[in-house]
């Protein structure tokens, strides 16, 4: 099964290889400054991207912030932000398992520890929170603080795709010193 993507490759979603994370940090940033988070039902546009530019900000090392900034590679890639919920189902354990291992084709390709860092679960909790207490529209079934007390700032809140993508390419180059 292939699909096409923004550079015109054809890849294989559920079994992605170290030559489909070349030109990642473009790839990524176009991906992930359309992808909206929760599955596009917040009440205001939030893209993927300005979580993990939200997520940079919440480390000062340099390692941390490259694996804030590259942690959702996998939806880059395939332009497929699962909800939690859905993600750690059964039915979605070739999807859960294709995302792992290209979090570590990542972290060689880039030179990062691998597995990704406890740290950034944390964050990416607590950040989650924060960002759905913030955008989704109030339901007293939910209780976001159940997963994490929230944390973090939303980035940019209202800026333009063109804006977060330029962004996230910038901060790219300055972390990991290639596209």
């Amino acid at each position: 099964m292939k699909v096409l993507n923004y550079q015109g490759k054809m890849i294989d979603p559920l079994n992605l290889k170290k030559e489909d994370l070349s030109n990642l940090g473009m790839q990524c940033a176009v991906t992930l400054a359309r992808l909206q988070r929760f599955w596009g039902q917040c009440r205001e546009s939030y893209t993927v991207a300005q979580h993990c530019l939200s997520m940079v900000e919440m480390f000062e090392d340099i390692e941390l912030q490259k694996w804030a900034l590259g942690h959702e590679i996998y939806e880059g890639l395939t332009s497929m932000d699962i909800p939690s919920p859905i993600k750690h189902s059964e039915a979605y354990s070739p999807y859960k398992k294709a995302e792992e291992k290209t979090l570590i084709l990542f972290a060689d390709e880039y030179g990062l520890q691998s597995p990704m860092p406890t740290e950034i679960k944390l964050a990416d909790k607590q950040l989650l929170v924060m960002e759905a207490e913030a955008l989704m529209p109030f339901n007293a079934e939910c209780d976001w603080r159940e997963i994490q007390v929230p944390k973090g700032t939303l980035y940019k809140l209202g800026a333009s795709e063109h804006e977060i993508r330029r962004d996230f390419l910038s901060k790219w180059q300055e972390l990991f010193g290639k596209l």
